[in-house]
């Protein structure tokens, strides 16, 4: 294959993939997304299993699903709700659905979640986690270059990869100064996730917005209200921390990405320190 296409090739599945991540509440077909991407089904078909190693509406089922549970453990939403925020006409269609892939209904999944809250976890554990209390911010619009690395969360080979990828396209394209700062966003729960397909972003700020290039992808984090923690301490107590988070705030949680800004990096984990911003309702 042709040097040029796979390069264009991996700029239509970044488009593709964030796409469906923002579109899951609609209805998503293989027919209406190969001609969002001007391609032909057939094309669109091989090209996307190609590069994902399943198909399209295993896909979006996936993704569905995993999200479903992530707003059964952080959100209070009806049955109803959930379904149509999953993008299915009813209840019903939803809960055999999630029955399917799961093996047990929403509801009885629901029932089996349990979480320290802020009532019943001690206030000196936020401390032992390794987080400050949290500071409330309204950020502006941030313009973001990230590349996406589809793996376990902090693998070295592929996140070393990646970074350097970003940091190359970064200094040849004259976009990194002192004022760019680091981020993550992780997508997936690797308690829910297959660790193989957990996505993570490994995004740098850009002082405006760019096109698209390659594996280099571009997406805006849009202003608005966010509890800031501050975490110290190795990056693989971060799923610890994120989770005693998501407790904490589930009454104020808004629809919006959560991300990690890494403030200071050391090769003593113990002095690295890293931002998470979870975005809350304005009040």
């Amino acid at each position: 294959m042709k040097e040029e296409t796979t390069y264009g090739h991996q700029e239509l599945i970044n488009q593709v993939i964030d796409y469906i991540h923002t579109h899951l509440h609609k209805a998503l077909t293989l027919e209406m997304l190969a001609a969002e991407m001007h391609m032909s089904v057939y094309h669109f078909h091989r090209l996307f299993k190609s590069h994902l190693q399943e198909t399209l509406s295993a896909y979006i089922t996936r993704q569905r699903m995993e999200r479903a549970v992530m707003y059964l453990q952080t959100r209070d939403l009806s049955l109803q709700e959930l379904s149509e925020k999953m993008g299915y006409d009813t209840a019903q269609s939803f809960s055999k659905a999630f029955k399917r892939y799961f093996g047990v209904s929403p509801v009885a999944f629901g029932n089996t979640l349990t979480f320290n809250t802020p009532e019943t976890t001690p206030i000196e554990d936020i401390a032992f986690i390794g987080l400050d209390e949290p500071e409330v911010l309204l950020i502006s619009p941030m313009y973001i270059a990230y590349i996406r690395i589809i793996g376990p969360y902090g693998e070295k080979e592929s996140y070393e990869l990646g970074w350097g990828k970003l940091c190359g396209f970064l200094k040849e394209n004259k976009l990194q100064s002192k004022a760019t700062r680091w981020f993550g966003i992780s997508f997936d729960d690797p308690t829910i996730t297959k660790k193989k397909q957990c996505r993570f972003y490994a995004c740098a700020s850009v002082a405006q917005r760019i096109k698209p290039s390659g594996a280099i992808g571009t997406l805006t984090i849009e202003s608005g209200k966010y509890a800031v923690y501050t975490y110290k301490g190795s990056y693989s107590g971060l799923l610890r921390a994120y989770t005693y988070i998501y407790s904490r705030e589930k009454g104020r949680l808004r629809n919006a990405l959560s991300f990690e800004e890494y403030v200071t990096w050391s090769d003593n984990p113990a002095k690295q320190i890293t931002k998470i911003y979870i975005p809350i309702q304005k009040k």
